[in-house]
Parts: C-alpha cells; sequence; structure tokens
C-alpha cells in the first residue's frame, strides 16, 4: 500500500513538473536586443527578463511596446539571457518605449 501511495506521488510529482513547463505567460512591455547577436528579449512590469528570440515575426525594437503571451521552456538558448519563451504571438500596443 505505502508502494502505490509513493508511486501515486512520483506520478503526481512528474505531472505538475510538466504543467509548469507548459506555463502561458502575458507580458506587456519593450522588445529589446539581447546582449548576444539576434537574440530579443523583453522585460515585464515585474522586472523579469523574458527571452523572446524564438518570436517569427520579431517585433522592432525601440519603438512601441508589446503585448506577448508565450509558453515557458526549460531549455537552454544560445542568448543566455531571461526566461526562455515558444510558441509566442504579440501585438503591438499604443505605448512608445524610450
Amino acid at each position: 500500500m505505502k508502494r502505490r501511495a509513493a508511486i501515486a506521488a512520483a506520478m503526481l510529482f512528474a505531472g505538475l513538473a510538466s504543467a509548469s513547463a507548459q506555463q502561458r505567460i502575458t507580458v506587456i512591455g519593450c522588445p529589446a536586443a539581447g546582449v548576444e547577436p539576434k537574440c530579443l528579449v523583453i522585460r515585464g512590469g515585474d522586472n523579469v527578463t523574458y527571452n523572446i528570440t524564438d518570436a517569427r515575426q520579431r517585433p522592432e525594437v525601440g519603438q512601441r511596446a508589446i503585448r506577448l503571451t508565450g509558453t515557458v521552456v526549460r531549455k537552454a538558448s544560445y542568448c543566455q539571457q531571461g526566461i526562455v519563451l515558444a510558441n509566442i504571438s504579440w501585438t503591438y500596443t499604443d505605448q512608445t518605449c524610450r
């Protein structure tokens, strides 16, 4: 019986880990160049930096703020900066970037 409980707990933990890896987030901010060439980042209102290099249509840097939705992924990135996002969709806002 204890073994079944341990297995069930392990499966639950694994499910939670994969669910958190698939977390969708929304960020509003100004896209900026990353520290490495061709890297793109955005800093959210919570002061967390997100790596948005995977955005297929890249927003212009330094022009207008964007509202972005993406999935947090746990993978290494050439950019070595920020939390990596995938499955990114975004739109421009009326807010200008400084």
